[in-house]
């Protein structure tokens, strides 16, 4: 039962894939504030256009990649503080696979990074992990930014992520740096540096479900 709904998947998917190959965008590329909704966004995004979405299983897949658990890549990401891990000629060694002198972070940038330009060679949703500054002169990736107002946001953060209603908007100011150090650090680009993103979306006062149609409407526009 469960590998005839793999393959149905898979077979979704591909069918998915083959109608993006033809639009404007065919790669979604979300970064989101904490309990915005994002995810769930990204989420109901690539069901409805049949196609992957990307998001915690690229920390997985980097964690198999350096043979470390995901807490400690976890801690690796708390650390970073928003400086760029390497310069120009750094990756232009990792790129040539050449070796070089690298901190474990940098090595999870590099990682991180080759693991999301590889996903997106194919139509797919990318929910965080720096993806849209890592793909932000690709053409057809749409680049989308979600945001909330606070009290929608805390209401998220205690109701779907049971965060303690006392602490909620002291988690909601740590994610977002979090979010925004990484992103700096794994790309070069502030977070919300309104030139990469083709779209902010402020799911408070549009809710999921239109957020989702908007996104979709606008992927469907015809080369």
């Amino acid at each position: 039962m469960r590998n005839s709904i793999t393959a149905s998947l898979k077979r979704r998917h591909k069918e998915g894939e083959r109608k993006l190959i033809l639009m404007r965008y065919n790669v979604i590329a979300i970064e989101r504030e904490y309990a915005s909704g994002g995810r769930e966004i990204g989420e109901k995004l690539a069901e409805r256009l049949g196609i992957p979405c990307h998001g915690h299983d690229i920390l997985e897949k980097a964690a198999i990649k350096m043979d470390l658990s995901l807490g400690e890549l976890s801690n690796l990401e708390e650390g970073m503080t928003g400086s760029l891990l390497y310069n120009l000629s750094m990756l232009a060694d990792i790129t040539a696979g050449r070796s070089v002198d690298s901190t474990k972070a940098q090595k999870l940038a590099f990682v991180e990074s080759d693991i999301i330009q590889n996903l997106s060679l194919s139509p797919c949703v990318i929910i965080g992990r720096g993806a849209a500054g890592l793909l932000k002169d690709r053409d057809s990736a749409l680049k989308v930014f979600i945001h909330a107002d606070y009290e929608t946001r805390i209401e998220r953060a205690v109701d779907i992520y049971r965060n303690d209603s006392m602490q909620a908007e002291k988690v909601l100011h740590r994610q977002d740096k979090r979010r925004a150090n990484y992103f700096k650090t794994a790309t070069g680009v502030e977070w919300k540096d309104t030139d990469i993103y083709h779209l902010f979306l402020n799911s408070g006062k549009l809710g999921v479900d239109l957020a989702v149609d908007i996104l979709h409407a606008s992927i469907k526009q015809q080369k």
